[in-house]
Formats: C-alpha cells, structure tokens, sequence
C-alpha cells in the first residue's frame, strides 16, 4: 500500500504562487510511478529512492480548486487537496517585531470587527529549534482564514500587509509566517556564508559559547529551559509583558524572573548560526512565493558595523535557496529606548546599514517608521501602519503602481545668508508637519546648537536663523535612539534618518 507524505504546506484550503511553476514533493513508500494534476495539467513525478519532485505548469489566480496525486495506474487519486486557491504569497519572516500577535496590536477591538475577507490566507511555520523537538503549537502547520482561533496569534505586519494589498490586487493573498522573536540574522542563513570576514564572527562566538561548558550540561540546562518556555505560567506571564509594561514594572518584571530556567547557546537553541534556516526555512522551500516582508535587526545591534554584509548576504542566501530573486520589503527599525534591561543605542548604526542594503542590492525597499516608537517598549503596538506601508511599498514597487510609496529621503542642503535649505526626494506636492516645530531636527555650527527662528515647508524644508557665519554647519535628523518624528510627505510617510555637514 502506498504512503505520501507531503511538506505541512500542502493542506486543504492552502494557497499556491499564480504565474510560477508550481512545485509538489515529499515522500513516497509503496509505489513505481506517482502522477499529479491540478487546473487539467497532470505531470510524472521524479521519485528517487523516497523522495519525489513534480513540477506543474504556471497558473493564473483561481479559487476552489483540487490537486490530485495518482498512485501507479489507479484511477482514483491516492491524495487529494481541496478548496485551493491561487494568487500571490509573501514570507513574513525575521524577529519578535514580525512575530507580534495580532492580539497585541493598538487597534485589536476594532480589527475583531472588521468583515471576513475569504481571499486571505494565512499559515504560521511551526518554531522549531532543532531536529526532534517536540513542542505543541496547534495555532500553527496549518492554512486558516481571518478570524480562525490561529488568527489572533498571527503576525500583525503580515496580516496588515494582506488585509491592505488583497483589495488592490484583486486576487487571493497569503502569507506564510517564518519568524520567531529575539532571532539575529545569522540564524536565518545557510552556515557556508561564515566562512569569509566579516560573517565569519557568527561561527566564531558560536564555536566559543560551545568551548564553555560540556556538551551534556549544555543539552541538560537547555531542555529543562525549554520545559519553562512552552510552560503555561511563563506563555501567561509573557503575554503580559507583551502588551506592554512602563519601565518601573519591566524592572519589577525582570527581578521576579531572574532565576528563570533558560536554553544556553548552543545545538538547541534557536538563537545559534543556521538554526532556523535548517529547521524551519529549507522545511518550507522551494514552496514558490511572491517575494519576503522582513522586519528584523534588533537583535543584530551588537555587530550593527557589518548589518549591512549579514542582511546583504541572508537576502542572497534565501535567493539561492528558491533559485529565485525575490523582492524583500523590509522595515527599518523603531525608535526605542529601553525595554529589559536593552536599550537602542546600537538602533542609529542599524538603520543607516539598512537604508544602505535598501540602495546598493536590488529588489530590496524600504519602509520607514521613525513616527511609530516606543521609547519603554522594543515592540511598537500600532502594527497595522506597518502592514499598511509594506503593501503601498509593494504596489509601488513589485505591481508597479505610480503611487508615492517610500519616504522622504534628504537629497541636498543649501545656505542663502541666513537661511539654510534642506531639499529632499519623494515628498510628493509638500511636506507636512504634525505639530508646531520640526522634532528630531538638530543644527550645529561650531559647538553651538543652533535655535531655528522659522520654517517653513514645501517639497524642501526652509530653516530660518538669527545669524549664520561661513564655518560647516551640521545637520541631524533622528540620528538617536529613540527620537520623535513628525515630518512627513504627502502620503504620510515620515523623512528617514539623515546627517550631513553642509561646508
């Protein structure tokens, strides 16, 4: 008797790529010759040892449709997947800021209101740190619909993304969750991009962490923190502290918890080099999408002077890994300050590498939201914004919409006597100011800062001053940590980061 088993994937009521070629594969006992069809094309597997790979033909966008695997001759299909539907499908992928539960977001009673949309499909991977794990995640390894128990546990940015774009496009949107909190970049890569400099670091802590203590205390001590992760107290306890606590009680917090059991870097912990590219991401490939919505960094501040290499090197890796080159819409990270014992201070050098990768490797934007913040919060509530520009960015850049979709970017500055001109990209008919001064905004010359007298805005942002002698004057815009941004285009999209000295 024959036995397939497909990737968690392929279930019904799941999603495929339109306008790609369609891939199927899994395993197979029992039978010479598996056949596969869906929308009247049937295709001959390739079955090597108990393996097997069929490619089908590219399809348009569609609805209820089935897929059916045939066993040898028989005429009655051995598998079949029903209630399909085909359109396009995005990865949201990186660390707790894309992991966020829908459940967390700021706008979560009114988001429960909203009317069912059927054209969005939603599959969560299941958080697997190493082979063998057992864990129970029933709101994952399965495609459900809004509103399904899973949705609430989904990622907000993702679901945003699809909630907004669905639609616009006009066909069936899905989104596969590939994302667990706290994950550096390095854990989401192939380990072969470690062997050159700079990347070669990652490998090199991780080889020292593994030198500290022998390998059976560090499997012991890791299994008894995973028992205390998935325990029911700390999911309760943590989602407390996920929707958000002031400074004083996150102080109150991490005293209480001190002493908590917790998984030690090394083989089983989800933090390591190549972790989750093994047990999660190669588990999904080469599943055919539409491109990647990453939002990630936090957790890389501490090597934020090679971002740019590491995230440069991920977006080939994932690339390589489809045989596909995939557009990346990704988000520069929040203004924060502190939460946990963490604070943003490595967030400035971050975002700089970030606009970089965004300019230098193609099929990579950007979105910016340096008005969205928390300073006592590493996790911003107002998700939905998020979602929001990652599908404007999409319609702009991967549907080709002439719609203004990215944010200010400063091009230029000028000085006319007392007066100095900051000229500026994707403005739109002007700039707009929320509230009564330009935040975040800092002008140096010499050691003086420098007091604006007035302003004024159009597509360029006039500074007027007492006085300006001919010494280099600097510039500054949400250059710290934490900052407040209230400058906008006309799309509402706030200015980026920027310095410059003027001569």
């Amino acid at each position: 008797m024959a036995r397939i088993e497909l990737p968690e994937i392929f279930q019904d009521g799941m999603m495929l790529q339109r306008d790609k070629t369609i891939k199927v594969w899994g395993t197979v006992t029992g039978a010479k010759r598996l056949r596969i069809s869906l929308c009247n094309d049937m295709e001959e597997a390739e079955i090597h040892g108990v393996t097997f790979y069929c490619e089908l033909s590219k399809q348009n966008a569609g609805v209820g449709l089935t897929l059916s695997i045939f066993v040898d001759e028989e005429e009655a299909p051995e598998v079949t997947i029903s209630n399909i539907s085909i359109g396009d499908i995005y990865i949201a992928a990186g660390q707790s800021n894309m992991e966020y539960f829908l459940r967390y977001d700021a706008h979560w009673n009114d988001i429960k209101k909203w009317e069912r949309n059927d054209d969005i499909h939603m599959f969560n991977c299941k958080r697997i740190a190493f082979e063998g794990q057992k864990r129970e995640l029933p709101d994952s390894g399965s495609w459900f619909l809004e509103h399904d128990f899973q949705w609430e546990t989904f990622s907000a940015p993702g679901y945003s993304f699809a909630r907004s774009l669905q639609p616009v496009i006009g066909v069936p949107v899905g989104v596969i969750g590939c994302n667990w909190g706290g994950t550096p970049a390095c854990a989401w890569m192939d380990w072969s991009c470690f062997d050159e400099e700079p990347l070669h670091v990652f490998k090199e802590e991780y080889q020292q962490a593994l030198s500290s203590m022998p390998e059976e205390e560090i499997k012991n001590k890791s299994m008894e923190g995973w028992a205390f992760e998935d325990s029911y107290e700390h999911q309760i306890d943590w989602r407390a502290m996920m929707y958000g606590m002031n400074e004083e009680d996150q102080k109150e917090w991490m005293e209480r918890n001190a002493g908590d059991p917790a998984v030690l870097l090394g083989p089983y912990h989800h933090y390591r080099p190549s972790g989750l590219y093994e047990t999660m991401l190669k588990k999904l490939a080469p599943f055919p999408v539409k491109g990647v919505l990453w939002y990630q960094g936090e957790s890389d501040a501490g090597h934020a002077d090679i971002y740019d290499k590491t995230f440069e090197t991920m977006i080939r890796c994932w690339r390589k890994l489809w045989k596909d080159e995939l557009p990346f819409l990704f988000v520069q990270l929040a203004p924060f300050g502190w939460w946990l014992g963490n604070d943003g201070n490595g967030y400035p050098a971050i975002r700089e590498r970030q606009e970089l990768v965004s300019k230098l490797v193609p099929g990579a934007y950007m979105i910016s939201i340096m008005d969205l913040g928390m300073y006592e919060d590493i996790h911003p509530k107002e998700k939905i914004e998020v979602g929001e520009r990652l599908a404007l960015l999409a319609r702009g850049k991967i549907y080709g919409e002439d719609i203004l979709c990215e944010s200010p970017e400063f091009i230029k500055a000028e000085r006319i006597e007392n007066k100095l001109i900051l000229h500026f990209s994707d403005t739109g008919k002007s700039l707009t100011l929320k509230g009564e001064e330009i935040k975040s905004l800092k002008i140096w010359q010499g050691k003086q800062i420098k007091e604006i007298e007035t302003f004024s805005l159009d597509t360029s942002v006039t500074l007027t001053f007492e006085s300006l002698s001919e010494d280099p004057i600097e510039i500054q815009f949400a250059k710290e940590g934490y900052c407040e941004v209230n400058l906008f285009n006309e799309a509402l999209l706030p200015v980026k980061p920027f310095s410059v000295v003027c001569l």
